[in-house]
Order: C-alpha cells, then sequence, then structure tokens
C-alpha cells in the first residue's frame, strides 16, 4: 500500500498548474517521494529522543532531498515545497532537508573544505550557526567574538546564545571580529578542543537542542575560514539569510496547513458521527479565512524563493518581510484554528499545541519581527 502524501495532495497539486506551471512532472515526483519517504521513516523509527528522532530522520531523508539541478528558480521552488511538506508533518522537521545553514560552507568554502562537508552534508550531516549575542539579536556590528591570529591560522574566543541543533551539529558557522574590526565566519567543528555547549529549555521548537556554545582559544586553520570576492564576512550572513528566511517561512505555512487540515478533518469525522449536528457559521467563517490566508502568504513565499534564486535585486526585501508575514500568518491561523476543535486543541501534547509553541517561538528564531519590519520600512524609504 502506498504512503499517503497528505501535503502534496491537498494543498501543493492543486495550485501546481494555475499559479507554478514551471515545476515539471520531475519535480512533483521528486515531492511525492521526499513525502512518502518521510511519512513511512515517522511510522518505522525507533529513536527514543525527539533529537535522535530527527537525526535518524534527517538521514533516512537524504536520498530524497529534491535535486538543484535545472533552472535556479525552480529548483529554489522545490526545495521551499519540500520545507513546507515538512513543515506540514512538524515544524521540528525544519532541519531534516536540505543544506540549512550548510549552505555558507557550499558557497563560501575553499574548494578542499567544500568538498568534505558537501559528502557530509549530503549523508545527513548538521552544521549549526552561531551568531546571536548576550547583548540581544544578531546584530553582527555589535559582537564580541573575537578571531585572532596565530602562527598556524587562528584563535577563537567568545560565547554564542540560543544556538539551535547545539547537540546534533557536526559543526557551527561561527561570526566573530579579526583584528581589524571585520566580520568574519569561521566553520569550527563541533568536536573541537575549547568548545563547550550548554543545553537550556526552549517552551517552543524543542525538537533540536538550544543552548550556549562557549568558545575559549578554539583553533581555527586559515582554510576554515568562509571567503567572499571582498573579504565581506558579514555578507556571508546576509546573503545566506535572504535564502534562508522564505524557507522558514514555507515551513511556517507548511505547519500551520497540517492544523486546518487536522482541524478540518476533525470536525468532519465529529459531524459525520452526529458528534456535532452542524457547523456554526463562525467556524465556517474561521475555516475559510485561515485558508485563504495561508494559501496567498504560500504564493508570496514562493515568489520570495524565486527573486533569491534570481539574484533580484529585491530578494533580500521581500525574504525580511516575508519572514514576518509567512510566520505570522501561520501563527495568528493555528491560534484561530484551535478553538474550533474545543479543549482538546489545547492539550500541550496535541498537533495543535505543539503548533502554537512551536510557531511562538518562531516569531523570534532567525529574526525578530520588529527589527526585520524595521529594515524594510527603511529600505522602502531609503531615495537611493
Amino acid at each position: 500500500m502506498t504512503t499517503p502524501a497528505p501535503a502534496l495532495t491537498h494543498w501543493i497539486e492543486p495550485l501546481h498548474h494555475a499559479a507554478w506551471p514551471f515545476l515539471t512532472h520531475r519535480h512533483l515526483t521528486e515531492l511525492r517521494r521526499l513525502e512518502t519517504a518521510l511519512t513511512t521513516t515517522l511510522a518505522t523509527t525507533t529513536a527514543t529522543t525527539p533529537a535522535e528522532r530527527l537525526l535518524a530522520v534527517r538521514t533516512a531523508l537524504a536520498p530524497y532531498t529534491p535535486s538543484p539541478h535545472g533552472d535556479p528558480a525552480n529548483a529554489a521552488t522545490t526545495a521551499a515545497l519540500a520545507g513546507f511538506i515538512c513543515g506540514w508533518h512538524d515544524l521540528d522537521l525544519r532541519d531534516t532537508i536540505g543544506p540549512g545553514h550548510g549552505r555558507m560552507i557550499l558557497r563560501h568554502a575553499t574548494p578542499a573544505l567544500r568538498t568534505i562537508w558537501a559528502a557530509r552534508i549530503n549523508s545527513g550531516a548538521l552544521v549549526g550557526i552561531a551568531a546571536t549575542e548576550r547583548h540581544g539579536g544578531s546584530r553582527l556590528t555589535e559582537i564580541t567574538t573575537r578571531l585572532t591570529p596565530h602562527a598556524d591560522g587562528w584563535r577563537l574566543t567568545g560565547e554564542k546564545c540560543w544556538v539551535s541543533r547545539l547537540k546534533e551539529s557536526a559543526a557551527f558557522v561561527v561570526f566573530a571580529k579579526d583584528p581589524n574590526g571585520r566580520i568574519q565566519a569561521a566553520v569550527v567543528p563541533a568536536e573541537s578542543d575549547g568548545v563547550t555547549r550548554f543545553p537550556e529549555t526552549p517552551s517552543g521548537l524543542a525538537g533540536w537542542a538550544w543552548g550556549t556554545l562557549q568558545l575559549q582559544d578554539v583553533k581555527v586553520p586559515e582554510e576554515n575560514i568562509l571567503t567572499t570576492p571582498d573579504g565581506d564576512g558579514e555578507r556571508i550572513f546576509r546573503d545566506h539569510f535572504t535564502a534562508f528566511r522564505p524557507l522558514v517561512s514555507a515551513i511556517a505555512l507548511g505547519t500551520a496547513a497540517g492544523i486546518h487540515h487536522h482541524v478540518l478533518t476533525t470536525l468532519q469525522a465529529r459531524t459525520q458521527t452526529r458528534l456535532l449536528p452542524r457547523l456554526r457559521d463562525t467556524t465556517l467563517t474561521t475555516l475559510g479565512h485561515t485558508h485563504t490566508s495561508l494559501h496567498a502568504a504560500l504564493l508570496a513565499t514562493i515568489t520570495a524563493t524565486r527573486l533569491t534564486a534570481q539574484h533580484s535585486t529585491h530578494a533580500d526585501l521581500w525574504a525580511r518581510a516575508i519572514k514576518v508575514h509567512g510566520v505570522e500568518t501561520a501563527h495568528r491561523s493555528v491560534q484561530e484554528l484551535t478553538p474550533l476543535i474545543g479543549a482538546s486543541g489545547f492539550r500541550a501534547d496535541s498537533p495543535t499545541g505543539k503548533a502554537r509553541a512551536d510557531l511562538g517561538g518562531l516569531l523570534y528564531a532567525d529574526g525578530i519581527h520588529d527589527a526585520l519590519l524595521r529594515s524594510v520600512g527603511r529600505t522602502l524609504t531609503d531615495p537611493n
């Protein structure tokens, strides 16, 4: 019996011909294979902890990650829709496909280092990012982590907080300042001498470990420094999140779409068994409103994804705006949908309860919304 692919069937395929005609049969086949493998793996994994389960899923899905070949915009669209599919099943699955933060290594490492990490990432290895510090947020110009020159490369000292994938990452891309005050991005293997991890417990997004990363005189070979043509490590951060934030939006919207489907099928079952004699008009209105809002946000998210892949001058603006819009739309939709199924929707172990907590965390992770919106407004009002 074929394992069902509900996200593809109920949300992606109906939009395919009208909204995304550029997606070929091959793209849809890749997405179906991915969702089938995902649902099978989720049903059969024997991992005992959430992190072990997620790593097992990531390893199992490595052969099913959509191909990056072909037209870059179409490949990026397929990757975003793959994220939507993962989010549909659980927001914690956001790092179970694709390179994630490892994309920085694949784009900016030396050829030798890129070859090593491409093989590891393609086999399921996870890469974390370490940018946020105690002063709040990820304002790179204010970071205090330092890279100092040494006879055999560099030494790295500092502290990063609220690092996701803390225990599971095979390496971290750490942002620091060199003696000239320039931002640099260094690849630091997780087991390096001088690296200490201190887990903390978040209220949402708890599938992967979170916490503090302390770095004390960590040896960093010269070849582990990521580069750009102009030596601007801050550009690595900006360019990465221009591509990453639409993916965050797609995954969040997938989670909310999955909750919409869960609530809808729950209500249908209750009316069919006469547990509910009929659905109230307010319930029907909420179902219609959230369905429309989520679809509109998904269409905008795919637009942002394609702008990035096409190197549009509007890509960064759209990426910042869509992270806010997509995540807030997903969060608001789940908040509106949960009361429709009554008290069961507020249980901590229910899909709706978990989605509400996870999406609440995503309002702050990968870019605090007030800061992102201020930057959008600043860009819009800049006469240049």
